[in-house]
């Protein structure tokens, strides 16, 4: 058994000087890459100031979010500083006296192409790498359905409303959820819809965020569940929380699957030695009396206190 674990250790020290090797090679991920000033044509970009003579409006707004602060990036290219770094060169469009087909038009663009020209800019990083797999993109959600660059009611993330407000304007069955007796406090503002799910796309379903060591992020709150335990109960390590527990609300005590604690573990347990335990104390005793470490006991394998 020695031998065999010496082996194991060996060979995962051995895949982790691979991969080092081979990360080193390719060199830094595009991904974490921000954009460099770009080779193009500067005169074909009239700058900021040119752009406020008709778009005073516009500006103003402009000047008071996160956007404005390209402006202040000098090795950016004039492709990515300001108006025109949203609306492409503007020259032509100044020259044709405000021609709307000279300039990128946002108003015109699809959701995709909208989002696309967004992500020239914001696919660096975790938190949009994977919009373009994402639900939201599948379903034509593009970035200017949320966010809003000009007119944001937040100011964080230029979201053209609040939380869960903003969700619940296409999540409706959600927003009935959290009417139910037992729930997540998300309408109290205590807890957020971006605080479980990344609405630019994980590699989880429903977009759902995974802490560092891919657990779910029930975890991040739920901290005394996380483990390592001893002895693990299986479907919480495999399956996960929602194998009992529904993520949003339910009518029954802790956001329980079933109302009774008995019939949800004699899903999985329906072979229990009638012996031990006896028919009445199957169906009328709650399970977790005894077993009332059922997350993961460091202790007992029967999950004993």
């Amino acid at each position: 058994m020695q031998k065999k674990t010496v082996c194991i250790r060996s060979f995962l020290v051995l895949a982790v000087m691979l991969w080092a090797i081979q990360a080193a090679a390719a060199g830094p991920s595009p991904k974490t890459t921000p954009p460099q000033a770009s080779q193009v044509d500067a005169s074909q970009y009239v700058g900021e100031e040119t752009c406020k003579t008709c778009h005073d409006d516009l500006a103003k707004n402009f000047e008071h979010t996160a956007h404005y602060r390209t402006m202040l990036d000098k090795n950016a290219g004039p492709d990515h500083k300001g108006c025109e770094g949203c609306h492409g060169p503007g020259k032509a469009h100044v020259d044709g006296g405000g021609d709307i087909t000279k300039i990128i038009s946002f108003k015109k663009l699809t959701p995709k192409q909208a989002s696309d020209r967004c992500l020239t800019c914001h696919s660096y990083g975790s938190e949009h790498a994977n919009y373009r797999t994402s639900a939201h993109a599948d379903n034509d959600i593009g970035c200017l359905s949320c966010h809003s660059p000009h007119h944001a009611k937040v100011e964080h993330a230029l979201l053209t409303d609040k939380q869960p407000a903003l969700c619940y304007g296409c999540h409706a069955e959600q927003k009935a959820d959290f009417q139910k007796t037992f729930r997540h406090r998300v309408d109290e503002g205590l807890i957020l819809c971006s605080d479980c799910h990344n609405a630019h796309g994980t590699l989880r379903d429903r977009q759902v965020r995974s802490t560092p060591n891919q657990d779910l992020i029930c975890l991040k709150c739920h901290s005394d569940k996380r483990g390592p335990f001893v002895f693990e109960h299986e479907p919480v390590r495999v399956e996960g929380c929602t194998t009992c527990h529904t993520p949003h609300a339910s009518v029954y005590p802790r956001m329980l699957i079933t109302a009774r604690i008995n019939t949800l573990c004699l899903q999985c347990h329906e072979q229990i030695p009638v012996g031990v335990h006896g028919p009445q104390n199957q169906y009328r005793q709650s399970c977790i009396v005894c077993h009332n470490s059922i997350h993961g006991s460091n202790t007992s394998n029967l999950f004993f206190k």
